[in-house]
């Protein structure tokens, strides 16, 4: 039923592919001057870019000739492979490799495609692992683009993962047919991090150093706790916590270590002892679940090691070049993955940046010189994920300096721990335990110290909004102070200052249009409600009780992007008196009133019904309707006349679609904030 893949002809990028591989296999053996050298250079650069575009277009699954998206509509039943480890959150997010589908069991066709499934966390779906041939009777969907302005864009990440649907499937409409399909190696090594981790949380009673610690040794992070996320972050440290080239040079070292301790001797010795270090090097990628970061640190160890078998001394950039063609050849939407690119500009970074800052630092004692390094090391990373850090997360760790040399020794110490816990556990129990102890308050220690440098005072600079052109000019003017400071020469050292002024100058701009902005927002929340105003660089927010977490996922984003300065936030049912946050927002249920735009919000019969048969008209803008009050759009309209209606998340679907169909009737323009997302108005 699995069969091979065929993909659909995309044609015209076939013929240009072939027709530049002829062309250029003729420039590769024609013979011209020396001063059309760049003809070549310039040929395959043109080839390799268009080659690019072919590859990444074949790659992309929709491509398939017999992807299940063309029978959506008519699919009921689907059958496929599980093809990655589930993830474990709220929901277990189970990635599947469909194989068939079709109204019933007794109809299915073969079919190609991913799916990303979603399953409520029980006994038995926690049975399901990597290989388990599963199937389910599910409405399959297109993966849905954020609801809220400026959010993480959750379906572009699932697009790069190569995934464009999914499905919400209940415990009683998926079984398993049969296990232990998928690759041998994968599951074996599946199997291996559950043994770890077993493990680990013997050892490691408490969530939080049981977390850490799975995170250091097998990067697995589902279970870090939101709190423990947020403080490692905002220190800097949340690299620590990926399995990376950190943890792949450390065992690299270790093994090293090890095998020139063994009597191998001349070229078959230093044949296998690089064999051996190969396959332990990717036995730990494969249990680590071979990460952005870790393939990245893996291959470029393997092309070190080859060099070294060859007696060949490799130039780090060209090893680091060649590590990521290897690795966008295996797959190129790791172009796109921000994981693969913060680990690439951290490298390049630590290997431009560390030896000029070594070259003009003090002379330090040897005792005091090891942490200089690692404080060194930590700024030529940081310097080399800068812009894209500020791009992706909008925020400023102060003292990752600080943090860093807390990570970056307490993982070393648990890293060499963590493999003695391993072999002792299996071993002596006895001394395994004594040591497991020793590990969890190292651990406790470090996550307390964590969390006092995440509140030490300015900790962190938030609310910094970079575009993806700024994050691009930032990189080139700090490519170009540094070539020109390190060069002595006045020319680049002047382009980068000239861009840095482009940025400050674009970021006052900036500045003074949101100075006079008037926006408002009514978010998507999950059965909750938040409303912004915009005034200028001040906000007030009218919401129900909600979470840090939801509050974040929802408004965070866009009140960074609107440069919000001051924040005033206010309750629905916090008071029935009328409320002046400013001279231009007021507040009364049911009214609020943003300078000239008057606002109904309706959320009980009693607005509109109040006991009375006859009530005042009051015009309104906007009228939103939500907690589901039960009324008709005519009963509103006779009190609160309006030409738009807004629903929220908060009422029933099935409301909804009545009023939906009386606004149509009346001629009422209207918004489903939960099928449409959030409703924005700029002025």
């Amino acid at each position: 039923m699995a069969g091979s893949v065929e993909y659909k002809v995309c044609g015209l990028e076939e013929y240009l592919l072939v027709g530049g591989g002829a062309a250029l296999c003729y420039l590769a053996f024609y013979k011209y001057e020396f001063r059309y050298r760049w003809v070549f250079g310039t040929a395959c650069s043109i080839f390799l870019v268009l080659f690019g575009f072919v590859y990444t277009n074949w790659h992309n699954e929709l491509n398939q000739s017999e992807h299940f998206a063309d029978s959506i509509p008519t699919a009921g039943y689907t059958v496929g492979t599980i093809y990655d480890a589930p993830s474990r959150g709220n929901r277990l997010k189970v990635p599947l490799r469909v194989e068939a589908t079709g109204t019933n069991f007794d109809s299915l066709r073969p079919s190609t495609g991913n799916l990303i499934l979603f399953l409520p966390r029980t006994a038995q779906t926690e049975q399901l692992h990597y290989g388990d041939r599963i199937g389910i009777q599910a409405t399959i969907r297109l993966t849905e683009p954020p609801k809220n302005p400026h959010a993480f864009d959750y379906q572009r990440y699932l697009h790069f993962q190569n995934i464009h649907h999914q499905a919400f499937v209940q415990e009683d409409s998926f079984f398993v047919l049969s296990t232990g399909h998928g690759y041998s190696i994968w599951r074996q090594a599946f199997n291996w991090r559950d043994q770890l981790l077993s493990i680990l949380q013997e050892h490691f009673p408490n969530q939080d150093e049981y977390a850490v610690a799975s995170a250091l040794l097998v990067g697995y992070k589902d279970d870090l706790s939101e709190d423990l996320r947020t403080a490692y972050a905002e220190t800097g440290s949340m690299h620590a916590l990926a399995v990376s080239g950190t943890h792949v040079s450390m065992l690299y070292a270790a093994i090293m270590f090890l095998l020139l301790r063994l009597p191998l001797y001349g070229r078959k010795g230093r044949l296998i002892e690089i064999l051996i270090a190969l396959v332990l090097i990717w036995g730990f990628t494969f249990i680590t679940g071979a990460t952005a970061s870790v393939l990245r640190a893996s291959v470029m160890f393997s092309i070190f090691l080859v060099g070294r078998a060859a007696f060949k001394n490799t130039s780090v950039w060209n090893t680091l070049g060649s590590s990521a063609f290897i690795l966008l050849v295996y797959n190129p939407y790791l172009l796109f993955d921000a994981g693969f690119q913060l680990s690439y500009a951290a490298v390049a970074g630590m290997v431009y940046f560390y030896p000029l800052f070594y070259k003009h630092s003090p002379v330090l004692p040897k005792y005091l010189d090891e942490c200089w390094k690692v404080l060194l090391v930590g700024f030529a990373a940081q310097l080399g994920t800068l812009p894209l850090s500020l791009y992706y997360f909008h925020q400023f760790p102060v003292y990752f300096w600080l943090a860093g040399w807390i990570v970056v020794f307490g993982g070393a110490v648990f890293m060499a721990g963590g493999a003695l816990l391993v072999l002792f556990d299996l071993l002596c129990p006895f001394l395994a335990k004594w040591l497991g102890l020793g590990l969890y308050y190292m651990l406790w220690a470090m996550n307390q110290i964590i969390f006092k440098i995440q509140h030490l005072p300015g900790s962190v600079v938030s609310g910094i909004w970079l575009a993806a052109w700024g994050a691009t000019l930032l990189y080139i003017a700090i490519v170009c102070i540094s070539a020109g400071l390190e060069a002595k020469r006045d020319r680049p050292l002047w382009i980068g200052i000239s861009l840095l002024m482009v940025l400050l100058l674009t970021r006052e701009l900036r500045a003074m249009r949101q100075h006079d902005q008037k926006q408002m927002a009514i978010y998507s929340v999950n059965k909750g409600r938040l409303i912004d105003f915009f005034d200028g660089t001040s906000v007030f927010s009218l919401s129900d009780t909600l979470t840090k977490k939801q509050i974040m996922f929802a408004a965070q984003s866009n009140r960074w992007a609107a440069g919000m300065l001051d924040h005033t936030n206010l309750f629905f049912a916090s008071s029935q008196h009328l409320i002046s946050a400013s001279a231009n927002f007021y507040y009364q249920p049911p009214l609020a009133q943003f300078f000239n735009y008057r606002i109904a919000i309706i959320d009980h019969p009693k607005w509109v019904r109040h006991g009375t048969r006859e009530r005042i008209q009051i015009p309104v803008d906007l009228l939103l309707i939500s907690k589901n009050p039960k009324l008709s759009i005519l009963e509103c309209q006779k009190i609160f006349p309006t030409q738009r209606i807004i629903f929220d998340n908060t009422n029933s679907h099935r409301k909804v679609e009545t009023w939906k169909k009386e606004c149509l009737a009346m001629g009422i323009a209207f918004h489903d904030v939960r099928e449409h997302g959030a409703w924005v108005l700029h002025e």
